[in-house]
C-alpha cells in the first residue's frame, strides 16, 4: 500500500504550508483593533498554557505543538499585514474599515465592519474586504444601494448608515 494512504508518522516537525502571497506589490490591510487581538493572541500563546493542567502528556503535547503552530501562524501574518487607521476624509463613503449599517429589500437591518481577511467573522460582524459585499460597498454612501449575487440568488442592499467609530 501506498504511505500515502496510511498514517505513518514521517518522524519529523510539521511543516507548514506556505501562505497565499499578495501579488506583488499588493498588500494585506488590518485595522487597528484587528492587529492588536492577533497580537494579544500571540502573546497568549507564547505563554503558559492554563488549559493544560489535568491533561496526558500525550495531549500535552499535541496541545502544545498546535500552539506552537498556531504562533508561527500569527506571526507570519503579523509581519505581512499593514495597519490601516480610519481617515476623517471618508467620512460618510464606505472604506477599509467603515461599519455599515445596510438595509435589505424585506427591511431586515444588518451592519458590518469592512475588515481585512485575516480578521473576517461574518458571525461577528466583520466583513472581509474580498467578499462579493465588501467589493460592491466600496465608495457608496447612505442612499445607494448595490446588488450582490449570492448562492440563494441576488440580494439588493440600501445603505442605511456608515461610521469609523467602532
Amino acid at each position: 500500500m501506498s504511505k500515502a494512504f496510511t498514517k505513518e508518522d514521517s518522524g519529523g516537525d510539521e511543516v507548514l504550508p506556505a501562505r497565499p502571497r499578495p501579488a506583488s506589490g499588493e498588500k494585506r490591510y488590518i485595522t487597528p483593533e484587528g492587529y492588536r487581538a492577533l497580537h494579544d493572541e500571540l502573546q497568549a500563546l507564547q505563554g503558559p498554557d492554563p488549559e493544560a493542567q489535568g491533561l496526558t502528556p500525550l495531549e500535552q503535547g499535541g496541545r502544545r505543538k498546535e500552539r506552537e503552530r498556531r504562533a508561527r501562524e500569527l506571526a507570519a501574518v503579523l509581519e505581512e499585514v499593514r495597519v490601516v487607521e480610519p481617515d476623517e476624509a471618508q467620512a460618510g463613503r464606505v472604506f477599509f474599515g467603515a461599519w455599515v449599517e445596510l438595509e435589505d429589500e424585506d427591511g431586515a437591518r444588518v451592519r458590518y465592519r469592512i475588515v481585512g481577511p485575516d480578521e473576517a467573522d461574518v458571525k461577528a460582524g466583520r466583513l472581509s474586504v474580498e467578499s462579493p459585499l465588501a467589493r460592491a460597498l466600496l465608495g457608496k454612501e447612505v442612499g445607494e444601494s448595490v446588488l450582490v449575487e449570492r448562492p440563494r440568488g441576488a440580494v439588493e442592499y440600501s445603505v442605511t448608515r456608515v461610521d469609523y467609530v467602532t
